[in-house]
């Protein structure tokens, strides 16, 4: 009699055991025929994170590319940027066109100044500046003047200060004038580096100093939805 509840018992917990491995393998199997990530579910979806990758290649050629391949390049980058809703891989754009020399790359950086996106604005600040071309200075004075953040101010004329011109230094009246400290003291700064000028940190005598130099760049507003397109 004993032997017979023995055998009971251990066929009541094999027959548990069982029921519990069949119910998981039921859940695993359930579960992983819902994975998104299965070879008959591929998507042809392009993400942010691929566009950006292809603009960086894009921008990677441009040491090596000939003139010619270049202003395929940069055409490329600025029909594209046209219609690309995601701020950072606009702002991925502007740095793969800030290694091209090519005047549309230039027009592109300039028309991002006005983009709605406050990063892509001081991405195409710092870009302008580091070309070092006097044809940039009206639209840099442009957002100095109009853009709402400080952040953008401070970046127009950081880049300001980079082009070494007499028409920076009449851009830069406008900082050393405006009643902002923070602002003062970047143009105070700008000042330095492109007029050659040892004035200290007066910044009354760097006022003087702008005022004196005449303005060599038209201040006509922005015509209404303008782009270089």
């Amino acid at each position: 009699m004993g032997n017979e509840s023995l055998h009971i018992e251990t066929w009541q917990k094999w027959r548990t055991t069982s029921l519990a491995l069949g119910t998981l393998a039921f859940v695993v199997f359930a579960g992983c025929a819902s994975m998104p990530w299965q070879e008959h579910e591929r998507t042809t979806i392009i993400t942010p994170r691929m566009r950006m990758a292809a603009i960086a290649e894009i921008g990677a050629r441009a040491s090596d590319a000939d003139a010619d391949e270049q202003l395929q390049l940069t055409e490329q980058l600025a029909t594209q940027i046209q219609t690309e809703p995601d701020p950072l891989v606009r702002r991925a754009i502007q740095e793969s066109l800030g290694k091209m020399s090519t005047p549309l790359a230039s027009k592109v950086l300039i028309a991002g100044l006005q983009d709605e996106d406050l990063d892509v604005r001081l991405t195409c600040c710092q870009l302008l500046g580091q070309q070092s071309d006097p044809n940039v200075i009206s639209a840099l004075r442009i957002a100095l003047e109009t853009d709402t953040e400080l952040d953008v101010k401070l970046a127009a004329i950081d880049a300001l200060g980079q082009i070494k011109s007499p028409q920076s230094v009449a851009a830069l009246a406008k900082a050393v004038n405006d009643r902002d400290p923070a602002l003062q003291y970047a143009g105070v700064q700008a000042l330095k580096s492109v007029s050659g000028q040892d004035l200290g940190n007066d910044v009354a005598a760097w006022r003087q100093y702008a005022a004196s130099e005449q303005p060599a760049i038209s201040l006509a507003e922005r015509p209404s939805g303008w782009s270089p397109f």
